[in-house]
């Protein structure tokens, strides 16, 4: 067996394991309340980033729905919920990754709500641990809440930066498509 062969096979045989396997969240609250508003679980899927579990992410609704149109134009309260769930997530790496997710969710238009963007990256200024979780909790006429582990930072103004927040995970062009469809409840 040639050394190719002796790394190659491992290697596909990992991969291939992989593929089949599903990658099962964390068991997420069935429900949250945050100022007098519940809300409830619509679904949970994992984020997947070279063949690791990066974070779990929980969609939650005033009201079941599996059609993420209607969710990202709603002006009605939903919550996004993020448990991190490996080291490789950092402060720099979520506003990475947030940053380019917003630009997926508009089609590269993000000029609209540079201000709001600016906004949410300067939220994130403490170190992230792969125990720390964080809400993104839209309130009409107030804007998208932003916590970690329950401790509430800044609200981002604005129903046209929450379509492209929640559009992260929700748009025509998600971040990760099975984990679209895992957050609709599908």
């Amino acid at each position: 067996m040639s050394i190719k062969s002796t790394v190659l096979l491992p290697l596909l045989i990992l991969i291939s394991t992989f593929a089949l396997s599903p990658i099962n969240a964390a068991e997420a609250p069935s429900s949250m309340e945050y100022q007098g508003t519940k809300l409830m679980l619509n679904g949970q899927g994992t984020r997947v980033k070279f063949f690791m579990k990066v974070y779990d992410t929980s969609l939650y609704l005033g009201s079941q729905s599996s059609n993420s149109e209607e969710i990202l134009s709603s002006n009605e309260a939903m919550a996004i919920r993020l448990d991190v769930t490996s080291t490789m997530v950092t402060t720099d790496a979520m506003k990475d990754a947030l940053n380019t997710g917003l630009v997926k969710s508009t089609g590269n238009n993000t000029g609209p709500i540079t201000e709001e963007i600016e906004q949410l990256i300067s939220t994130f200024n403490s170190d992230v641990t792969d125990s720390d979780f964080f809400e993104f909790i839209y309130m009409p006429d107030a804007g998208t809440n932003v916590l970690k582990n329950s401790a509430y930072i800044d609200t981002i103004p604005g129903i046209e930066f929450k379509k492209a927040f929640f559009g992260i995970w929700l748009s025509n062009n998600p971040i990760q498509k099975n984990l679209k469809k895992a957050m609709l409840g599908g």
